[in-house]
């Protein structure tokens, strides 16, 4: 399989969240870029090359909840000096629609829907921290994040915030 890219892809600026379903088993994942025909994953769930998933995210710029098939194409463990770790994915017949969406996000990036922004639309944001800084925690509570949950990772915790835009 090749690992080329065939469109474009757009990085995104902040953590967009995203639950990466693996046979059974379910990874929250920060989704870094996101293009048509696929999307770089940071994650250090234990992914096979060829693997088939399905990647469940809230589209940029539509605010509803699509179930993205795909399958895995490399995992990076060991990143370089220009590369973070995790799992690229390639999409696997997407709808068309959800597919025009994409692709109008990785050619234009985040503009103004058009359409009026659904009252239940969420941002999730993922930290992993060793320890609990409570400065951190109030300032993220002023700037609208409330704690969904805390996870176990490794030497830390993983967080896991959301807020209401």
């Amino acid at each position: 399989m090749s690992e080329r890219r065939r469109s474009r892809r757009r990085s995104l600026p902040f953590v967009r969240s995203a639950v990466l379903e693996v046979g059974g088993r379910r990874h929250v994942v920060a989704v870094s870029d996101l293009g048509a025909d696929g999307a770089f994953l940071s994650s250090g769930a234990d992914v096979a090359a060829g693997e088939a998933l399905v990647l469940r995210m809230i589209l940029p710029r539509d605010g509803r909840e699509v179930a993205l098939p795909c399958r895995a194409v490399r995992r990076v463990q060991k990143p370089g000096p220009n590369q973070k770790s995790g799992i690229a994915v390639r999409f696997v017949a997407l709808d068309p629609p959800v597919l025009r969406r994409i692709e109008e996000f990785a050619m234009e990036g985040f503009l103004p829907a058009s359409e009026p922004v659904p009252a239940d639309h969420y941002e999730y944001r993922l930290l992993e921290r060793r320890e609990i800084d409570l400065q951190e925690l109030n300032q993220l509570g002023i700037d609208g994040w409330l704690l969904v949950t805390a996870l176990p990772s490794g030497e830390g915790l993983k967080l896991v915030f959301q807020r209401r835009l």
